[in-house]
């Protein structure tokens, strides 16, 4: 009995031995690795459309009246408000680097901002008006990124074609006259842009700009009647929307 016991066991822990060999040759199927797509790049060349409200303001001070239809005498002075509707283009390049985006750009837009003032001098019929019919900006840019995600500085050139015109059409002396200048001066601004695609981007940004006084002749061939304009700060809130063309790896 005892023979037959010692036996048993004795097979017992040849086939467990066996077993427990038979499962160390078995391969263990190792886990995948876990592969991250590239992040989003922002560098390439893009272009775009853009869109938004502006407002501004304008100082005039009358420095000389030969007109017998203007009713104001230097030094008269007054300001009114400006705002309207601005959109057109842009086009630029980016280049990321890390976590950082560098960037030029040029944006062309055209403008409604306008403004009017009637007169408070002399017979007070005289109609002023005030407007920016063109803007462009020329920027540089820098930004920081987080994946689909970009906030960014920006500053530069800026001009604008801006018009001063006045019309009298009240008697016994009427007449009128308008005068269109392109002035310079700088911008500064920044934004918050969001990659749509590897290449469509949407874009809100706000712009300050700065741009020189300048004399308008506003006679109208009926003498001399000459105002000094200066504009305020003017102020652009824009929408954009833009196509990024070689986004690189």
């Amino acid at each position: 009995m005892y023979r037959s016991v010692s036996a048993l066991l004795v097979a017992a822990t040849l086939v467990s031995a066996s077993h427990r060999a038979g499962a160390a040759d078995i391969p263990i199927a190792a886990k995948a690795p876990v592969i991250s797509g590239p992040g989003y790049n922002w560098t390439g060349f893009y272009l775009g459309l853009n869109a938004g409200w502006g407002w501004a303001s304008a100082d005039w001070t009358n420095v000389a009246n030969a007109t017998l239809f203007g009713d104001s005498v230097p030094p008269d002075t007054f300001s009114h408000s400006a705002q309207g509707f601005v959109g057109g283009g842009q086009i630029g390049f980016n280049y990321q680097a890390g976590v950082w985006v560098f960037g030029v750009e040029a944006l062309l837009n055209g403008s409604d901002i306008h403004g009017a003032r009637a007169s408070t001098f002399g017979a007070a019929d005289d109609q002023f008006t005030w407007s920016i019919d063109a803007l462009l900006l020329v920027t540089a840019r820098v930004g920081i990124a987080h994946d689909r995600w970009l906030a960014y500085a920006k500053g530069g050139y800026a001009g604008a074609m801006m018009r001063a015109a006045v019309s009298d059409t009240v008697g016994p002396s009427t007449g009128s006259g308008s005068d269109s200048q392109w002035r310079s001066g700088w911008t500064v601004g920044g934004g918050v842009e969001y990659g749509l695609t590897p290449n469509l981007s949407l874009a809100v940004e706000y712009n300050y700009v700065e741009l020189e006084s300048g004399r308008y002749e506003l006679g109208g061939g009926a003498g001399s009647y000459t105002w000094g304009v200066r504009p305020g700060g003017t102020h652009l809130a824009l929408v954009k929307l833009s196509y990024r063309f070689a986004a690189l790896p």
